[in-house]
């Protein structure tokens, strides 16, 4: 297997083994005496983060909603078998024991991570077998239908599936947790940890850290007008408009990162701008010509009204949290230029913003201390009011992506497509992401979102409008549904 997209045949999901499905009463026994030996029980507890607890809380307001997070990773050779996955994910827990981790009370009655004495890989890695007709719809279908699946915050807070496919040269594995757990850059650690072609020490590339130091003054009142700018309700575009069912949709984008890179240079600005000025050009694109459907782009316009916006997630991670695996991230808010027709504005409108945000540190950071000035029990509303529908219309990240090489037990990863997490009462999610030199764009989608399909194929034709407008040689364009995975920075 040489390239991941013959792997998009699968055609339409079968069933699950649920936990302990299919696995021998002995099996499981060895199993569990073999992690508990040495699983890091005598670990000490580590405090939720106040974002770990806002989110927990958000959690608690949607139970029927997983707020996750998560990849696909897609492997050269044939599949290996569920158990083997399971010793493999006992081996690395007894290197790594945050995989063993969930929430317990202390004895002063907080919340604390701690390891689960109960811990047991067979209630977290599991198996998924689809059919053997061909088609990119039974992928999307299956990984819709896992991602329904709950969660649990009583035992550590992720699974991990296995998908059996009709190909015997090629497999791939669903990551999810609860973002409850972590953030973007705490899943590309645990991924890893897990899959890193040395182990659990192998070297990878360090994530981008805030730096060591508070705002001042100026950046607190900055970030207060931020916040006092989210009141304003966003503006929406026609696909967008219908009522949420809860139901995600996925899909992929391969992206040439390289492609992308050439891009940024061209503009001078960042490959993240590259990103959202390429996601605004597809959604002004997106409702069909004619459409009265409201947000259609030319009804809207000027400054502050009218504007679409998305909530970008950006990391506050300081140098001491690298390797926690928790959520150090706070929310700043994009306006999108859907409604601008100059490339070079949208790419301008975009870049001025991203800046100003970073002003006196890495973007954030003003906004994460101006939160803690909240007093903690109206905490979890002030969140629920940057997830809303009303002030966001859609989710765009650039958590960076994951650093290779990884294996899955001697079976290389030759791609990872990420699955960004859809808020409740939102009907998209987009974000950058993938293994290395690849990039991939992941789509979530309610089912309610119309023309779902044509969003991939549109922020394709957008890059090839960037290079256009840049005076850059045009690149080949590649199919969405052969997806190959990337990193970026904001």
């Amino acid at each position: 297997m040489t390239r991941p997209g013959f792997w998009w045949h699968a055609p339409r999901a079968d069933q699950a083994r649920h936990p302990y499905a299919g696995s021998g009463g002995a099996a499981h026994g060895r199993e569990r005496n073999a992690t508990r030996r040495g699983h890091g029980t005598d670990v000490p507890a580590r405090p939720l983060t106040p974002t770990d607890a806002l989110i927990l809380g958000y959690q608690r307001a949607f139970p029927r909603t997983p707020l996750t997070v998560g990849y696909l990773l897609v492997a050269d050779g044939p599949a290996p078998e569920v158990q083997a996955l399971r010793e493999l994910v006992a081996d690395r827990a007894r290197d790594f024991p945050p995989l063993t981790h969930r929430i317990a009370s202390t004895t002063w009655g907080r919340l604390a991570w701690m390891a689960d004495a109960d811990f047991t890989p067979a209630r977290h890695v599991h198996e998924y077998r689809l059919p053997a007709e061909p088609g990119l719809t039974g992928l999307r279908e299956a990984v819709g239908r896992l991602s329904a699946v709950e969660i649990s915050l009583d035992a550590p807070p992720w699974q991990l599936w296995l998908l059996h496919g009709p190909h015997r040269d090629g497999f791939t594995l669903l990551y999810r947790a609860s973002h409850v757990w972590m953030d973007g850059t705490a899943l590309n650690l645990v991924l890893g940890k897990l899959f890193g072609l040395s182990g659990p020490g192998s070297e990878r590339e360090l994530p981008r850290m805030s730096p060591d130091r508070r705002p001042g003054p100026r950046a607190v009142c900055r970030a207060t007008a931020h916040s006092l700018g989210w009141l304003a309700r966003t503006a929406t575009i026609g696909p967008l408009s219908a009522a949420p069912t809860g139901c995600p949709h996925h899909s992929w984008l391969e992206v040439d990162l390289v492609r992308v890179r050439a891009i940024s240079r061209a503009y001078g600005v960042t490959v993240n701008d590259v990103f959202l000025a390429a996601l605004a050009g597809a959604l002004r694109a997106w409702p069909r010509p004619g459409s009265s459907q409201p947000g259609h782009p030319g009804r809207r316009r000027g400054r502050g009204r009218g504007r679409l916006h998305a909530a970008m997630p950006v990391s506050t991670r300081r140098a001491a949290e690298r390797d926690h695996v928790s959520n150090y991230l706070t929310t700043v808010r994009i306006a999108l230029p859907h409604d601008e027709a100059s490339v070079h504005r949208r790419v301008q409108a975009i870049h001025r913003q991203t800046v100003r945000h970073k002003r006196g540190g890495t973007p954030g950071v003003a906004e994460r201390l101006f939160l803690w000035t909240i007093p903690a029990p109206l905490r979890p509303a002030a969140l629920s009011i940057g997830i809303m529908s009303h002030v966001f219309a859609l989710t765009a990240s650039n958590p960076g992506g994951l650093t290779g090489p990884m294996e899955i037990l001697g079976r290389p990863v030759i791609a990872a497509l990420p699955t960004p997490p859809l808020p409740a009462g939102q009907r998209l999610a987009v974000l950058l992401g993938g293994l290395d030199g690849q990039a991939c764009i992941g789509f979530t989608m309610d089912k309610s979102v119309r023309d779902g399909t044509r969003l991939p194929e549109l922020v394709e034709a957008e890059l090839g409008a960037l290079e256009a407008a840049a005076g850059l040689r045009h690149s080949p364009v590649r199919r969405p549904t052969e997806t190959t995975p990337s990193t970026g920075s904001f």
